[in-house]
């Protein structure tokens, strides 16, 4: 007697997606974690059920493991914003950076700023103040001394602030 969960073959994978029509979401019938997104085991190792039928759709396309590395290619981005979606014609490969930009793009993730992060050192009016002193002229060690934090955490605020505004 095989202790554990039965052996996930392509036909059972494949019988937990209702399969419409080529241009619909399939949405994926079996578990769903937390946060919504399908989930299923092959040899008692859990892997993202959309990774698994877009490699059964497209062998070899991808690993059934999202990439380690954050910077590598090889996530999938679903493009219907259906988290449960099977449809290999609605996943796209693409690098996490890639996808997070269209989750913000499309209003599905909203990113704090300023006191609203929460890492945030400075308030809102410390930031003003902080963008107001260096456009008058004033060293980050000044802007530091000024407002009683550390001339890095000055330095680093204008650095963000100038990458975000391209400059």
């Amino acid at each position: 007697m095989n202790a554990g969960r039965p052996a996930n073959t392509p036909e059972v994978l494949w019988s937990k997606v209702d399969v419409r029509e080529p241009d619909e979401c399939w949405p994926w019938k079996g578990h769903l974690t937390k946060s919504g997104y399908g989930r299923t085991w092959i040899n008692d190792v859990a892997y993202y059920a959309h990774r698994v039928i877009y490699n059964l759709a497209k062998p070899g396309e991808i690993e059934l493991r999202a990439p380690a590395n954050k910077k590598a290619h090889g996530f999938l981005m679903h493009t219907c914003d259906n988290r449960i979606c099977c449809n290999p014609a609605h996943l796209r490969v693409a690098d996490i950076k890639t996808n997070n930009e269209d989750c913000v793009r499309k209003g599905r993730r909203i990113l704090p700023r300023g006191e609203d992060h929460h890492r945030s050192v400075f308030t809102n009016d410390e930031i003003r103040q902080v963008l107001e002193m260096r456009q008058l002229g004033h060293s980050a060690r000044q802007i530091a001394m000024n407002l009683n934090k550390k001339r890095a955490t000055i330095e680093s605020l204008l650095r963000r602030t100038r990458l975000r505004e391209g400059n």
